[in-house]
């Protein structure tokens, strides 16, 4: 988890959880008084992400225990949904405005597609044992949480840890090219 997730989990809690005594309009407002805070485009993303995340996790559990006849009717339903769609409308307005060096949400979704697949196929052919499969699944997933950075730096920690995990002995040098042999072939937009 990085700092910016961090910001949105302390958000949540303190001020973001829905409650009865807490106005939707008091959340928004919330929110949109905390993007003031980051200078990026791409943190506002992140911060806005976390939060659709936390708020639709709680819409979930609120669902699983909810007593209302008429789900559509219920108070805190009616918040939560007003709340995604809020958070989703200001994401994809950050997102229209970073420019190609800045992950958007696509790049993010064709990222992670990338590395779904080729955990499935590390998996898959366990490459003559060669690796730990989850020691390289940590990894990856330590990687996703940094998509606030720009493409070029994020590339470069993408290439460090790989080169970090050869030096470790969790994957073999053969083994780390194939990895950017098969984003590179597959995904050619992920490492520029």
């Amino acid at each position: 988890m990085n700092i910016i997730q961090r910001h949105a989990d302390e958000f949540f809690r303190v001020q973001g959880a829905v409650r009865f005594n807490k106005k939707c309009k008091e959340i928004i407002d919330d929110v949109r008084l905390t993007l003031y805070d980051y200078n990026k485009d791409s943190y506002k993303i992140q911060f806005l992400e976390r939060l659709k995340y936390l708020y639709k996790d709680s819409y979930d559990q609120h669902l699983i225990n909810c007593t209302a006849k008429v789900k559509s009717d219920c108070p805190t339903n009616q918040i939560h949904e007003n709340i995604l769609f809020f958070l989703q409308e200001e994401l994809e307005k950050y997102d229209n405005s970073l420019d190609n060096e800045e992950f958007s949400l696509k790049d993010k979704e064709i990222a992670n597609e990338a590395f779904e697949r080729l955990l499935y196929e590390i998996n898959l052919l366990k490459l003559g044992q060669e690796i730990t499969y989850e020691d390289l699944s940590n990894e990856i997933e330590d990687l996703r949480t940094f998509y606030f950075l720009n493409k070029k730096n994020w590339t470069e920690m993408f290439i460090g840890k790989l080169s970090q995990m050869v030096v470790s002995g969790i994957i073999a040098e053969t083994v780390s090219k194939e990895i950017i042999k098969f984003i590179r072939d597959n995904y050619p937009r992920l490492i520029t």
